[in-house]
């Protein structure tokens, strides 16, 4: 059963949820103190319970908070089906790629500090990227081979944060360069953190740095920038600044760095061709992926949404300085770089941003809004404008037979429909 948005499930989880530094954060007695409307709340509430029940997901967990407040917390269906375990706001999970957010906040973090300057090399950290290359096609030649010659322009931070480095990824197989990739994944090598990055710096790149938007490696490559110019390794940078500070305990690469044991990790699904789930093998990357390879809950994650939501502030923590946010948030590509597929986006620094709609365009969200998704179906997005944030979980494998719509098709439409502010 779903929890409803009442005072008894509002005191729940903002037990669980909201850091203890943060004095000031409280609870209210109803949504609709905090301008959202209840009928709408009541239609999400209802609908991921149907999604659950009809088994497109396991099941859910979703928090929508506003300014340092909880407005709405859900939980649909199981976290094992096999146990019968509920979801809920405190079922660890897999985050993926809302692994990316984390990571270019840490690198922001360095930025404000003097550390780090977004238009430094990556040469300047990691420096076998100095001799990086560029494919002159994605295609072998009849010697099998990729020929490939020096970069025109020079590979800096900004462009690992915007994905505009020309390095690839894992989800391109249809030329030699993405099956190059695949054959050299950085999921199935070895070696920590600096030995994956020495790995990929091997490998041509698609495009000169700066040329165009391509999902990529670059925020792993962010991570051993973060590692370098610390001076600590990338996970307990993230332990000891953004995570406690946050009261984030159950978030990080490894399990000695979380409150909980292995064995407490989701089950991860996949849906057979018949439409059943059944449990698939997904190991968490053994090395500190600032890509893909964090953990987290709900209740945690909200935290950090929630930072975000408050222009890099929470309660009495400051992860951001106001000035640093609104360069963390701002549009940073052209729409050459963009190309197709992103009307009413812009991309800011490991997030998607909001743009105001053009004359006829149907809005994307509040201009100004921030958000990406991981690869499991987890999702959230922030709105600075209004100070909202909003965090959905669930666990389940893409494939071919995973129904449609996406969770962040149902959750973001049906968040902003409950928007009763202006």
């Amino acid at each position: 059963m779903a929890f409803k948005h009442a005072l008894a499930a509002l005191a729940l989880a903002t037990t669980a949820i909201l850091p203890a530094c943060a004095q000031d954060i409280q609870t209210v007695e109803t949504p609709a103190a905090l301008g959202f409307d209840p009928a709408a709340l009541d239609a999400l509430d209802a609908r991921l319970d149907q999604l659950a029940a009809e088994g497109a997901r396991p099941g859910y967990a979703a928090i929508i908070a506003r300014g340092e407040q909880i407005a709405f917390v859900s939980e649909a269906g199981m976290i094992d089906l096999e146990a019968g375990t509920p979801f809920t706001v405190d079922s660890p999970v897999r985050i993926a790629s809302m692994s990316k957010p984390v990571t270019a906040v840490a690198v922001m973090m360095l930025v404000e500090r003097g550390l780090v300057s977004l238009d430094d090399p990556v040469s300047d950290y990691i420096p076998e990227f100095a001799d990086i290359r560029v494919a002159v096609s994605p295609m072998a030649d009849e010697n099998g081979e990729i020929a490939t010659r020096a970069p025109a322009t020079v590979m800096t931070v900004e462009h690992l944060l915007t994905h505009t480095s020309g390095l690839g990824y894992i989800f391109e197989n249809q030329t030699d360069l993405g099956r190059l990739y695949l054959e050299t994944s950085l999921y199935a090598g070895e070696g920590n953190l600096e030995a994956r990055m020495q790995q990929l710096s091997t490998l041509p790149l698609y495009a000169d740095p700066g040329q165009r938007w391509i999902y990529s490696y670059s925020l792993d490559v962010a991570g051993r920038v973060v590692e370098v110019a610390s001076g600590m390794p990338f996970e307990d940078f993230l332990e000891t600044e953004i995570f406690t500070p946050l009261g984030m305990n159950s978030t990080g690469f490894f399990f000695d760095y979380v409150d909980f044991d292995e064995a407490d990790m989701s089950p991860l699904y996949v849906h057979t061709e018949s439409g059943d789930m059944v449990e698939t093998e997904q190991a968490n990357p053994s090395w500190a992926s600032g890509g893909g390879g964090l953990v987290s809950t709900a209740s945690d994650y909200i935290r950090f949404a929630m930072m975000l939501a408050n222009g890099g502030t929470l309660g009495d923590v400051r992860i951001l300085a106001p000035e640093t946010f609104a360069e963390f948030s701002r549009p940073r590509l052209t729409a050459e770089q963009l190309g197709d597929g992103w009307t009413g986006r812009n991309f800011a620094l490991g997030m998607d941003v909001v743009m105001p709609p053009a004359e006829g365009q149907q809005a994307a969200g509040v201009p100004g809004d921030l958000s990406w998704g991981g690869m499991f179906d987890t999702d959230f997005f922030v709105s600075p404008q209004t100070r909202t944030a909003a965090v959905i979980m669930t666990q389940i494998q893409p494939s071919r037979y995973r129904p449609e719509p996406r969770t962040l098709r149902v959750f973001r439409p049906m968040v902003y429909a409950s928007f009763a502010f202006d």
